[in-house]
């Protein structure tokens, strides 16, 4: 299965980088190696970037972290900056996101950390733990992808090739030519698709133009909900979310009436999104630091230059088929990184004889599975 680099939920993103030269300390963040800091006195020098970067969370995430749920944070800091795999982030927020996601659900800390977590917070904790197999975008992914190759072992060399394209903001039409492909007769085309920090969806295409959006999304919905197949699968009820205000609620149904529920979609509707999306990269792009930006902090000013982008991209998240609530265009406006869209193309022979159906779709489990 090749890598990919997930953000709905964000967990680590991890890069070639240069090995340490003493081979111990693995944890880099914005290309700074991060030396063992279990070390006494080792997180001094970073401490103000830490509490910095917990105000950030809050701020994007509206979720206050608690003294124990920040010193579990800066556990799973330390676990990474020890031997083991290396694990690289472009900035301390992005570090402070993954680690929290990985403490939610049991992750790295192990089992001994997950009763005390499931104590703090067991409905936290059910739909985190839930959250792994068909909410969390990656996941999701990952998972219609196996099941596929479970369901159709002869779609497993198709799947376990697939190849990648990055297209950066300011390459909006390369990002349109990209999605709107239609495979030859006799094969279907899977796009699995990510825009790295934030979201990841599959968009399944059949020669005769059918297209199938299939997706979870970490904190608001189970891919059984947006398919179709559960409606208790949307995490954001009235009652479990008071913070999604009703015209959210709105616009998240009529995007799912419009591009899920196992249906296929439009042309008219798929083309109206490339552009939109088009555009959004081509602005972001486009995007500069303030004038009057002091720039004698160079790490200071990558950083804005990269949330200015991320800023211009924001504003069309509400016309885009994710998670389209202000709640979270306002936190996809805060990222860090300049925005970009993999797509990893898997072409497979059609199941369906030409029949246009979803191949997706049927694999996402009719219930909820935590």
């Amino acid at each position: 299965m090749k890598a990919k680099v997930r953000r709905c939920s964000v967990l680590s993103a991890s890069t070639n980088v240069e090995t340490s030269p003493r081979g111990a300390e693995l944890l880099y963040i914005n290309k700074l190696l991060i030396p063992d800091l279990s070390v006494e006195g080792a997180t001094a020098p970073y401490a103000q970037d830490i509490e910095s970067a917990f105000t950030k969370f809050t701020e994007s995430t509206g979720d206050t972290l608690d003294n124990p749920a920040k010193q579990a944070v800066r556990d799973q800091l330390i676990a990474w900056s020890g031997p083991g795999k290396k694990e690289t982030f472009p900035s301390w927020s992005a570090t402070i996101r993954a680690a929290h996601a990985i403490i939610r659900t049991g992750g790295l800390l192990g089992a001994s950390h997950m009763d005390e977590v499931k104590a703090h917070s067991e409905d936290g904790f059910n739909m985190a733990m839930g959250s792994v197999n068909w909410a969390n975008c990656g996941k999701t992914s990952d998972n219609i992808l196996f099941e596929l190759k479970k369901l159709h072992p002869e779609l497993a060399e198709g799947i376990t090739s697939g190849k990648r394209l990055t297209v950066p903001a300011g390459k909006g039409e390369e990002a349109t030519q990209a999605l709107s492909a239609v495979p030859p007769q006799g094969q279907i085309l899977l796009l699995d698709c990510t825009f790295p920090m934030v979201h990841t969806f599959v968009l399944e295409i059949h020669s005769n133009r059918n297209r199938y959006l299939c997706q979870g999304y970490q904190g608001a919905y189970f891919a059984n909900w947006w398919t179709g197949k559960d409606n208790d699968g949307l995490i954001i009820g009235r009652e479990q979310d008071k913070t999604i205000t009703e015209t959210d609620r709105i616009r998240l149904n009529d995007t799912r009436n419009e591009w899920g529920l196992g249906k296929a979609i439009p042309g008219d509707r798929f083309g109206a999104m490339l552009l939109i999306l088009a555009k959004a990269l081509n602005i972001a792009g486009e995007q500069d630091i303030a004038e009057d930006f002091d720039d004698s902090d160079k790490v200071a000013e990558l950083t804005e230059r990269e949330t200015a982008a991320w800023r211009a991209f924001a504003k069309f998240w509400l016309e885009l088929p994710f998670f389209p609530v202000k709640r979270e265009a306002d936190s996809v406006g805060k990222r860090t990184t300049r925005p970009e869209i993999q797509i990893t193309r898997i072409q497979l022979p059609d199941l369906t004889r030409g029949a246009g159906t979803s191949i997706c779709v049927p694999v996402v489990p009719n219930s909820i599975k935590g």
